[in-house]
């Protein structure tokens, strides 16, 4: 192969991969890709590492801070989901039933004018210890950060409190958006 052939980097192969590369670009690393065997590969990988996310997703193994629309793609998938909705200082009883495929924490606040948001986790199960999330997404127009914690290890957990508080974060300071309790009871006969 031409030393001067230029390989497609890792992101226009994830956005062909995901069909969404316009049509130049799709004919371009169709081409590249019929003579290429390292890109080739290169694309094997990351179809495997999609897959290997989706698989721990499902699973419960994989905590997130995601978007609505994913949380509606999924519950359009047909995941049973169980949705838990706190305004801000808010508190709410809750557990995981034996069918659930996804909890979704859906925390209120005012994000507007907002540029980073840090999450700070306190567990009663861990007293003294706290847990940052540092700059996780968030969509200041819908006014709440959405958190998918790890389904499989809170099935595990005893009865306690969770209290999540959300930061809105600039140089120099960090304001508090709002306190979020999460009193949870392990699922009876569990």
């Amino acid at each position: 192969m031409n030393a001067r052939v230029k390989h497609p980097s890792a992101a226009t192969l994830l956005d062909y991969w995901l069909h969404d590369s316009d049509a130049a670009t799709t004919d371009a690393v169709d081409e590249h890709l019929m003579q290429c065997d390292a890109c080739g590969q290169r694309l094997d990988d990351l179809v495997a590492l999609g897959d290997g996310v989706r698989t721990a997703f499902r699973a419960g193994a994989v905590a997130a801070v995601t978007s609505a629309a994913f949380v509606r793609h999924l519950a359009a998938q047909g995941l049973k989901l169980r949705e838990y909705r706190l305004p801000p200082e808010g508190s709410v009883n809750c557990t995981v039933a034996p069918d659930d495929e996804l909890l979704v924490s859906r925390l209120e606040a005012p994000l507007q004018g907002v540029q980073r948001v840090d999450a700070v986790a306190h567990s009663s199960i861990e007293p003294g210890v706290q847990h940052r999330l540092q700059d996780i997404p968030f969509d200041p127009q819908a006014g709440e950060v959405l958190y998918l914690p790890r389904l499989a290890e809170v099935r595990q957990l005893p009865a306690h409190t969770l209290t999540l508080t959300l930061l809105a974060v600039a140089p120099g300071e960090a304001r508090t958006l709002g306190h979020y309790t999460f009193c949870h009871q392990p699922w009876p006969g569990r």
